[in-house]
């Protein structure tokens, strides 16, 4: 069995699979049905990773590369005229979702074989037109970065696959085949963001799912527990 180490740089990922499901309706979550996907549900995410893996691959580690949302009492040091009476359609929303957010995390923290990875959220001094927060995510690249590193001179793994499908990720994949591990970028078939040409050619394998075969995976892993 090949040991292989998932990297999943999940603020990518995420944006993928929402695209992806605004042109896939069967891919979405119907709480009817009880079939589909939903990224908010951390044993459907674990499940959508392992449905990449081949048969004689074994999971070494998954690290699972995010940010922690910003509480309330924090964004009201910024924007101190953001209160619950001038923007309260705005400010139940912000919470509901830091609350989603935050109990995914907690979830997806004791899935086994996860290690979380958390990077920080820095916060424009700007809504948008939306009234909503602008966010970027910093660090994340750089925590790839050194678990790869580490990963691949500590020869603890046979294979990198790597879930993301930023260019800024070519330099850890060239560390990792430096040191004789196969690379793997995974990717949905149906996905509206192709895997670009840089990733392409440092990796080693571009490994395509549809999103029938990611769907089976669930039904078989995830929905007949009850989950």
């Amino acid at each position: 069995m090949n040991k292989v180490a998932i990297f999943v740089d999940w603020d990518n990922l995420r944006k993928d699979i929402l695209v992806t499901q605004k042109y896939n309706k069967n891919f979405n979550f119907n709480i009817d049905t009880q079939y589909g996907f939903d990224y908010n549900n951390s044993k459907h995410v674990v499940s959508f990773l392992k449905s990449f893996l081949e048969k004689d691959e074994k999971i070494y580690r998954i690290f699972f590369y995010t940010a922690k949302p910003k509480p309330i009492e924090e964004i009201l040091k910024v924007f101190k005229e953001f209160t619950q009476e001038k923007y309260p359609k705005e400010y139940a929303s912000y919470v509901k979702y830091v609350s989603r957010i935050n109990t995914f995390l907690e979830s997806m923290g004791v899935e086994p074989n996860v290690a979380m990875r958390l990077g920080v959220i820095k916060c424009n001094k700007h809504l948008d037109e939306n009234n909503k927060f602008i966010f970027t995510q910093k660090q994340v690249d750089m925590l790839i970065g050194l678990d790869i590193a580490h990963v691949s001179y500590q020869k603890l793994a046979d294979k990198v696959i790597l879930f993301s499908k930023d260019s800024d990720m070519k330099p850890v994949l060239k560390v990792a085949r430096t040191n004789g591990l196969m690379t793997i970028i995974p990717t949905l078939k149906e996905s509206r963001h192709p895997v670009n040409y840089l990733l392409k050619l440092h990796s080693d394998l571009i490994r395509e799912k549809t999103i029938t075969e990611v769907l089976n995976s669930l039904k078989n892993e995830v929905f007949l527990l009850g989950n």
